[in-house]
């Protein structure tokens, strides 16, 4: 006999023996505790997860994560598909798919604006995701450094402080960012520490705290620096005895990816997320708005249909830019895949005819590796 539910009070360790043993046959030995401690450390996980069981045993599980983006002065609520297991001698029997749709109701339920989640695309097309979340992967050699930034000083690179204090300053500059996904206080460290990275504080050279950067080996997935002039002697500092490291820059970092730009080896465009958009008015809205905030983009007015979501208009004058339902004829009538892929894939600069689109797109919408689960 098969329940389908969410997980209870009482079996997190259940949940946790069961996605520990799946994912360490699919790759290397997985602990999730370690591997996600922000969620897998703490007791009360279980909420998070639709469950199949089965005689009376957990079979298989997918999680979802709610999270909220900032962007500029508008929020997004999202939640972020994880620890999609089922238990090998159970699969092939449906479980998988009765507990997406489970999550994906819930989400609907709870009011959220889009669901995110990495994973193998033709797998998760079948449940409405595509690739989108535009940034960039800048590769950063030791001869970039030693002959572009040979005159800057390198700053300094400390383990992660302990005093609260200086905690406590470096969660105010992730606070300050334009862009940025909601992490508590008292689980921004365990964050910093998710997927084993490494966080390093960043000091200037009169070793006053400057921001942080987290990195996975040597790439680093994350940098927030208290001014943009300090990048260069932050990344010298970090390529000292390194051959070579790639950095990400979120697609709406403008100004780091000019400066990256200007003595990176090479860089690239990626779709990093594999999207499912639930509220179209709310998340292209926030999106379009972020996007003129960054860049003042041309005046016009776009109607485009969306399937399930009807005829939006996207409209940009003066310092306004917004999104709002219409009964006007589209000019475009797209999928919900071909409306993630056209507003928020970085190939939409290759795909778009339309010349005031391609001023336009792609849109910004980032979810940094830290609050991805």
């Amino acid at each position: 006999m098969t329940d389908y539910r969410f997980a209870r009070p009482g079996e997190e360790d259940e949940i946790l023996d069961l996605i520990n043993a799946v994912f360490s046959q699919k790759a290397r030995p997985h602990d999730f505790a370690r591997l996600i401690p922000k969620v897998y450390a703490h007791a009360g996980f279980s909420r998070l997860h639709a469950v199949a069981e089965v005689d009376g045993r957990i079979r298989g599980t997918v999680a979802m994560l709610p999270m909220e983006v900032y962007m500029g002065g508008a929020v997004l609520h999202g939640g972020y598909i994880g620890s999609v297991a089922v238990h090998p001698r159970f699969q092939n029997q449906g479980h998988m798919r009765a507990l997406m749709a489970m999550q994906e109701a819930q989400a609907r339920k709870m009011g959220l604006d889009f669901m995110a989640l990495g994973g193998q695309r033709q797998r998760y097309a079948y449940f409405g995701f595509e690739k989108a979340c535009l940034g960039y992967h800048f590769s950063v050699t030791a001869a970039n450094v030693r002959h572009a930034l040979k005159d800057v000083e390198p700053a300094r690179l400390a383990p992660f402080p302990e005093s609260e204090p200086d905690r406590e300053a470096l969660y105010a500059l992730y606070e300050a960012q334009p862009s940025r996904c909601h992490r508590s206080r008292a689980l921004f460290y365990e964050t910093l520490g998710s997927y084993n990275s490494t966080p390093w504080a960043i000091r200037d050279q009169a070793g006053n705290l400057a921001g942080y950067l987290t990195a996975i080996g040597d790439d680093v997935t994350e940098l927030v620096i208290r001014d943009e002039a300090l990048l260069p002697g932050a990344i010298r500092a970090w390529m000292e005895n390194r051959k070579n490291c790639t950095l990400h820059c979120p697609g709406w970092h403008v100004r780091r990816a000019a400066a990256l730009n200007a003595f990176a080896e090479g860089c690239r465009a990626t779709d990093s997320q594999l999207l499912r958009v639930l509220n179209w008015e709310n998340t292209l809205g926030a999106a379009l708005s972020f996007r003129h905030a960054i860049t003042p983009l041309p005046e016009g007015r776009r109607v485009i249909r969306v399937e399930n979501a009807g005829d939006l208009a996207l409209e940009v004058t003066g310092e306004t830019a917004r999104v709002s339902p219409t009964d006007e004829e589209p000019a475009l009538c797209l999928s919900e895949k071909q409306a993630a892929s056209l507003f928020f894939s970085p190939l939409s600069l290759l795909t778009v005819r339309d010349p005031l689109l391609r001023c336009w797109l792609p849109l910004p919408l980032d979810i940094p590796v830290a609050d991805q689960f």
